[in-house]
């Protein structure tokens, strides 16, 4: 993945319909990651990230009730204005909308970034999105979580994190 033009970003959001583990999972492979992998297989999309946020995050456009939603943040593809691309995405990607150049993200340290650019951790965050996707692709069905937490070792180790992550759902599981 290429360093995300932080000037043009559109984003939008698609409402989480059950907070299961599996089915949200299932909802990512229905609604997110075939209609992404047609914007990159049509030469439309160049970046793109999602995260679950609850309304807040959302700019307004959505009142703050406690439900959850799938945040993307998509950059066209060079040469192709924003606004044409937005009448690309699918109907339940709503009220997409350019937003002001992205900048920081909470929680890391912009000061140690290479040329203090944002736009590394933006991409990070876009091949994080990326591995979600390829993992419900190298599966027949959604995959367990202990599945899932062995992939997230292949990541962790390597970065001398070892066996000191926890994940906490129903008990600890260590990766």
């Amino acid at each position: 993945m290429e360093l995300p033009d932080l000037s043009r970003i559109v984003d939008t959001y698609v409402p989480v319909s059950d907070v299961d583990r599996p089915a949200y999972l299932k909802q990512l492979q229905r609604d997110v990651l075939p209609h992404v992998r047609k914007l990159q297989a049509d030469g439309h999309l160049r970046w793109f990230s999602f995260l679950l946020h609850d309304a807040s995050q959302l700019a307004g456009r959505e009142p703050v009730d406690g439900r959850v939603f799938i945040h993307l943040r998509l950059e066209p593809a060079t040469g192709l204005d924003l606004q044409p691309f937005i009448k690309l995405l699918p109907e339940h990607f709503l009220k997409p909308q350019q937003v002001p150049p992205l900048s920081e993200i909470s929680g890391l340290d912009g000061s140690i970034l290479r040329d203090e650019n944002w736009a590394h951790a933006w991409k990070i965050h876009g091949e994080a999105s990326e591995w979600v996707l390829c993992l419900l692709e190298a599966h027949r069905k959604e995959p367990s979580l202990q599945q899932v937490v062995q992939f997230l070792h292949y990541i962790t180790n390597p970065l001398m994190l070892g066996h000191r992550c926890l994940c906490t759902p129903a008990g600890f599981l260590s990766f």
